[in-house]
Formats: C-alpha cells, structure tokens, sequence
C-alpha cells in the first residue's frame, strides 16, 4: 500500500517508504538500497498507470469512501503484489550492474562457448539473483502456513518476480577489424520494465478467483483451502470480485466515446476541443541540404473527460 501512496519524505532508514522493523534494518544495512526501493516505486505506479490509463481502474489504491484495494484480495490486489515484487527486482538488479549497491555487483555469466562464433561472456549482467533475494526478504515472502491470504498474496508476489526473469535477454557487442565481429563479447541484460508490466496486465486479465466455501474472503475469514503448491509462478489468484471503481472515475480522460461509456459508467462524457501547435511543411532551406525550416500549424483535437 506505502508503494502506491503518494509519496513523502518518510522517517527512517528508508526515506520515501514507511517500512517494518525488518524493512528498516535492511534498508540500514544494505548501503543503496533506500535509492533501489525509491526507483522500483517509480516504475511500478508509472508503468501501472501507463498500462491502465483507460480502464475504470488506473492504479488507485481506493476503491469507495475510506476503502482501498488492500482491505480483500481483489484481482488488483493480486496485480499490484506481482507488479511491486517485480519493480523491486527489476530495480535492485539493475543497481547492482550500476555499482550503486555495496553488497552485490554485476552478475557473472558462465555459458557454453558457441560453435559457430568465438564469443565470451563479459561485460556488465544485471544481477537478477541478487535482486530476487532482496525483494523476496524485503516483502518477506517467506511460506506462511495457517495463512491462505499471505500464501495467495506472496504466490502472486513470485508470479511478478518469474516475469522479471523472463524478461532477460542476451546483449552482445562485437570485436574485430572493420567490423568483422570475429569475436563477441556477451552479457545478460532485464528487458524494459513495460514488456514486464504489460505481461503482468495480460495476467490480470487472465486471473483466476478462489472461491472460498464460506463465501468470505477477508482476513479474519479467509478460506482455509487455498495453498498454492505451483512451483511455475504463472497464474495470479485472487478472492473477491473487484468493484465497479465508478466512484474514482469522475472527472478522468477517455479514449474515445465508445471507450467512455465504460469508463464514465454510463454518467456521460463532456467533449473539450483542444487547439495545439505543430511543425508542419517542413523543408530544407533554399532547397539544400541540410537545414531545415517548418512551418507551425494549428492542430485541433476532441478530448473526452467523464462527467
């Protein structure tokens, strides 16, 4: 919840996160920590935005008055689990290859050398080991028996974390006179944290519920037959049907009119005519090579905002 609150110089050895007593310890101990965490906040609320910018819900932790998403395990609960774990992975990995963690570096790849093609590894890995363990220790997603809600939600947590690790690729560089390549150099490298973030938003929407044979799904009444045994973190779960999310809806941009009779719930949509300016008939000066002039035109676009 601290991850998608706005943010505020917090107390404490983490800075902009009011963590646990754990949580402080690790973020005093591990010099550049406190920076990883303020970095994987970043792109787990930017990249959840950009991913649900037209939905009903976009990130918002609320959901009606003094309620938010946390208070049951919704299908956006189970999303944003997956979405912080692998932000705070991402983000420490991607550190530790920067130098800016005193406890890990960059990660040492040791692969079969290729038939075809002298190549080697080197260069600079983002260490992906090392940023699992920090994540999985800092939200303390150690097996919680007698706890179905714990266990469901540090099974979505594991599910964003396998995301990360998919989302590695090989980069190499070549060596050789005029570009031969005759020998490569090769390193390991986390993809964009939006391939990562899109993932998890197809997870969503492929989320399956639990229903519990009580029929209750809070903390206090939690079902007591759900015990993820998966050990391919690939399904999120969840237990309660999420709300409408209508009452945070008001006021926000629509793609377009089909796109605002769900997103405004059926409360109608004003039209604003936006005027911009852009460059326009662009062209090299005196017809030559190679500066260019443009010209600025007026640009008028509908945008749509829910009532």
């Amino acid at each position: 919840m601290a991850v998608f609150s706005p943010m505020v110089k917090a107390p404490g050895p983490c800075k902009f996160l009011a963590g646990t007593r754990r949580q402080n310890h690790q973020c005093r101990r591990d010099i550049g920590l406190p920076e990883a965490i303020k970095e994987a906040r970043r792109l787990a609320v930017t990249h959840c935005q950009e991913q649900f910018r037209y939905d009903r819900w976009n990130c918002s932790i609320e959901t009606r008055g003094k309620r938010n998403i946390f208070k049951k395990v919704y299908r956006e609960t189970a999303f944003v689990h997956a979405l912080t774990a692998a932000a705070i992975t991402h983000a420490v990995a991607r550190a530790c290859a920067e130098g800016k963690m005193t406890k890990c570096q960059c990660a040492s790849e040791r692969k079969p050398e290729a038939t075809s093609l002298a190549w080697r590894w080197g260069g600079c890995s983002d260490n992906l080991k090392h940023g699992k363990r920090v994540a999985r220790n800092f939200l303390e997603l150690q097996p919680k028996t007698g706890d179905p809600v714990a266990e469901m939600l540090r099974h979505d947590s594991e599910v964003g974390i396998s995301a990360i690790t998919s989302a590695m690729t090989d980069r190499c560089k070549c060596h050789g006179v005029s570009g031969s390549c005759s020998m490569k150099t090769c390193w390991r490298r986390l993809g964009d944290f939006n391939t990562t973030a899109a993932l998890l938003r197809t997870k969503y929407h492929l989320a399956i519920r639990k229903i519990p044979i009580n029929n209750k799904t809070s903390r206090r009444s939690a079902p007591r037959d759900f015990r993820p045994r998966e050990t391919i973190y690939d399904q999120l779960y969840y237990f309660e049907t999420s709300p409408t999310f209508c009452s945070v809806t008001r006021g926000r941009r629509c793609l377009h009119p089909d796109n605002c009779a769900t997103l405004c719930c059926g409360r109608g949509y004003t039209t604003k005519v936006i005027k911009t300016l852009e460059k326009c008939r662009c062209r090299f000066t005196n017809g030559r090579c190679c500066q260019v002039v443009c010209d600025y035109c007026e640009k008028y676009e509908d945008r749509y905002y829910c009532k």
